[in-house]
C-alpha cells in the first residue's frame, strides 16, 4: 500500500476516535445520504426514456405537429432534442399511433416495422423469412387497430409480391382489413378514422397503396370506399348554404319586423323577405393602364395642371435606304448561256428606283394589375311584402256605444292611407339596403284581418265589465242604505233610552219629595213616632242623598242611571 495512503488511514482513524457517539452518526447518516444520490442520479441517467414512438427521426415540421396532437389527447410522452418521441410502455405506443392515425396525423415515411425484420431469424429460409414477416407486420397492425376506442378486434391480410426487375410487371401490394366495431359504434359513419386507419395501412406496409387496401366490417360490408365522397360534399355545401340563406332572411324579416312595430301594433303587420343569394366564388384578374406623370398637379390651385402621358418613348430606331440605277437579273456564270426569259431581256435596259424606310419605336406604359377573389356567396336580389291591416273604431251614440242585434259593439273599418303605405315603403327601402341594379323589389299593401273572434272576445269582456260596475254600484248603494238603517236605528233607541231614564229620575223625585212632604207634616205637627234603627238609617241616608242631590245633581244623576241599567 503506498504511503500516502496509510497516513490517510490514520488520519482518518484519528479524526473519526476523536468525534462523539451523536457526530458519528449524523456522519454516517451524511455519508450513506449522498451515496443513495449518487446511485439515484447514475440510475435515471443511465435509464432509458421510454419506448420510441417512430424509429426513424423525424422532420422538425412533423415534430412539432404530433406532439401538439398527443398534448391534445392528453397521451404522456418525453421528447430528446426535435427529432425523437418517448413513450412509458407499448400499450401507450399503440394507443399513440391509432389516435394519430385516425386523426389522420400519421407522420408520412416515419412509421416502419425495421426492428421486427431485424429480429429475425437469419438462418432461416427467404419463405421463413417472408412468413415470419408477413405475420409480424399483420399482428403489429392488428394490435395498433385494437388499441382504437372504436374497434373491438382486427385482423389483416396482405400479399409480399416477388420482386421484379420490370416495374410493369410488378404486381401491387394487396392488404385486407376486418374490424369488428365497439359497442354501439357505427364504422360507416367514422369516415375521418377509416382514412386514418387506411393511411396507417399505406403507411405501414412497404409498396402498398390507397387503390389495393379494402377496409371492412365482420359483414363484409367495404367501409373505405370513397366514391361518394364528392357528392356528400356537394350535399353537405348544399346544405350550409341554406343555412346561410335561411340565416340571411331570418336577420332581414326580424330586422324589418322589430323596426316597423314601434309605430304599428304587432299584430296588424305582417313581414314576408325573400333573399336570393349566388354561392358561386369568383376570380377576377384585371390590368389598368396607368398614365405617366410628367408633372404633378400644383397644390391650391382650382384646375389640375398636371402632364400626363399615356406612354413614354425610352428607344428610338429609324433607317432609311435608296437605289436608283438599272435592273440587274442573275445570269449565271460566265461562259454559259443565260436562263433569262426573252420576256425579261427588255427589262434589263430600264433604270429601277427603290426606296426603303424603317421606325422602330419603343415606348414604356404604366399598369396595375389586380386580382379580385369574391366571397363566396353574394346576395343577388332582396324581395320583401308587408301586409298591413287597418284599424277598427267603435261608435258611439252621445257616451254609450251604438250595440248591435246580437249584443255587439257597432265599430268601423278605418283604411291604411296611400300616405302611410309610401312612408312605410320607403322605410323598408332603406332598412333592406335597396338597390335598383339587383332589382330588388319592396311592396306595401292593406290586407283585411279576420278579427270578429277578436271582436267577440273584446265585448265579451266589455260586458263582464259592465255587469261587475253595476254589480258593484248596487252593493255600495246596499251598504250606504243599511249603514243609513243602523245610524237611525242607534239614534232612536238611544232617544227612547234617554226619555226612560228622564222619566224615572222623574218618578224618583217625585217620591223623594212626597217622602220629604210627609217628614215636615210630621215634624210640624209634633207627633212623636217610633222608628226602628232600620228607619233611621234609611231615613239618615235620604237626608245625606238629598243634600248630595243639590250639591252634586249630575254626579247623583249618574250614579242613578247605573243603577237603573244593573237592575
Amino acid at each position: 500500500m503506498p504511503e500516502f495512503m496509510k497516513k490517510f488511514g490514520e488520519n482518518v482513524k484519528k479524526i473519526f476516535g476523536k468525534l462523539t457517539t451523536v457526530q458519528k452518526v449524523i456522519g454516517g447518516a451524511v455519508i450513506l445520504a449522498v451515496a443513495v444520490g449518487l446511485i439515484i442520479v447514475f440510475v435515471v441517467n443511465s435509464s432509458q426514456a421510454g419506448i420510441p414512438l417512430f424509429e426513424k427521426a423525424m422532420s422538425e415540421e412533423d415534430f412539432d405537429r404530433t406532439t401538439a396532437k398527443l398534448s391534445e389527447e392528453r397521451i404522456k410522452f418525453t421528447t430528446q432534442g426535435k427529432s425523437t418521441i418517448y413513450v412509458k410502455s407499448k400499450n401507450e405506443k399503440n394507443k399513440a399511433l391509432m389516435r394519430l392515425a385516425e386523426k389522420g396525423n400519421m407522420p408520412k415515411g416515419v412509421y416502419t416495422f425495421r426492428d421486427i425484420i431485424n429480429s429475425k431469424n437469419l438462418t432461416s429460409s427467404k419463405f421463413m423469412n417472408n412468413v415470419k414477416l408477413r405475420e409480424a407486420m399483420g399482428g403489429k397492425l392488428e394490435n395498433l387497430l385494437k388499441s382504437s376506442e372504436l374497434v373491438d378486434d382486427a385482423v389483416v391480410t396482405f400479399t409480399m409480391p416477388e420482386q421484379t426487375i420490370y416495374t410493369s410487371e410488378q404486381k401491387p401490394v394487396k392488404v385486407g382489413v376486418m374490424l369488428t366495431p365497439a359497442y354501439n359504434v357505427n364504422l360507416k359513419e367514422q369516415r375521418q378514422a377509416i382514412k386514418g386507419i387506411q393511411e396507417l395501412v399505406v403507411s405501414s406496409i412497404d409498396g402498398a397503396t390507397a387503390e389495393n387496401v379494402t377496409i371492412t366490417d365482420k359483414y363484409g360490408i367495404k367501409l373505405n370506399d370513397f366514391t361518394d365522397e364528392e357528392d356528400m360534399t356537394k350535399l353537405r355545401l348544399t346544405k350550409e348554404n341554406l343555412q346561410i340563406r335561411d340565416a340571411m332572411v331570418a336577420a332581414y324579416r326580424d330586422k324589418i319586423f322589430k323596426a316597423i312595430r314601434n309605430f304599428i301594433p304587432e299584430d296588424r303587420v305582417s313581414v314576408v323577405v325573400d333573399v336570393a343569394m349566388n354561392f358561386d366564388q369568383e376570380k377576377e384578374n384585371s390590368t389598368e393602364i396607368l398614365p405617366v406623370v410628367l408633372k404633378e398637379s400644383t397644390p391650391g390651385l382650382p384646375y389640375d395642371d398636371g402632364v400626363r402621358k399615356y406612354s413614354v418613348t425610352i428607344s428610338q430606331r429609324k433607317t432609311s435606304e435608296e437605289f436608283v440605277g438599272p435592273n440587274w437579273i442573275p445570269e449565271g456564270p460566265p461562259g454559259f448561256d443565260d436562263n433569262v426569259p426573252p420576256a425579261y431581256q427588255g427589262a434589263l435596259e430600264q433604270m429601277t428606283k427603290y426606296i426603303k424606310n424603317d421606325e422602330i419605336l419603343n415606348e414604356v406604359t404604366g399598369e396595375r394589375k389586380r386580382e379580385k377573389i369574391k366571397d363566396p356567396w353574394e346576395i343577388t336580389k332582396i324581395t320583401a311584402s308587408v301586409f298591413v291591416d287597418g284599424h277598427w273604431e267603435i261608435e258611439y251614440d252621445g257616451k254609450k256605444p251604438i250595440l248591435l242585434e246580437n249584443g255587439q259593439r257597432k265599430r268601423r273599418y278605418i283604411n291604411v292611407t296611400e300616405e302611410e303605405k309610401k312612408s312605410l315603403k320607403a322605410f323598408v327601402e332603406q332598412g333592406i339596403g335597396f338597390s335598383s341594379e339587383r332589382k330588388d323589389k319592396v311592396s306595401v299593401e292593406e290586407f283585411r284581418k279576420d278579427r270578429s273572434a277578436q271582436h267577440a272576445a273584446e265585448d265579451m269582456v266589455w260586458k263582464r265589465k259592465q255587469q261587475t260596475t253595476m254589480a258593484l254600484i248596487i252593493g255600495l248603494i246596499a251598504i250606504i242604505v243599511l249603514i243609513i238603517g243602523t245610524i237611525i236605528y242607534r239614534l232612536v233607541a238611544a232617544e227612547l233610552k234617554r226619555r226612560q231614564i228622564m222619566k224615572e229620575e222623574e218618578l224618583a223625585r217625585a217620591a223623594q219629595m212626597a217622602r220629604e212632604m210627609a217628614l215636615r207634616a210630621s215634624e210640624e205637627e209634633g207627633a212623636t213616632v217610633d222608628m226602628s234603627m232600620e228607619d233611621k238609617m234609611r231615613l239618615e241616608m235620604q237626608e245625606n242623598a238629598v243634600g248630595m242631590a243639590k250639591e252634586h245633581p249630575e254626579d247623583v244623576a249618574q250614579v242613578i242611571r247605573t243603577w237603573i241599567s244593573e237592575e
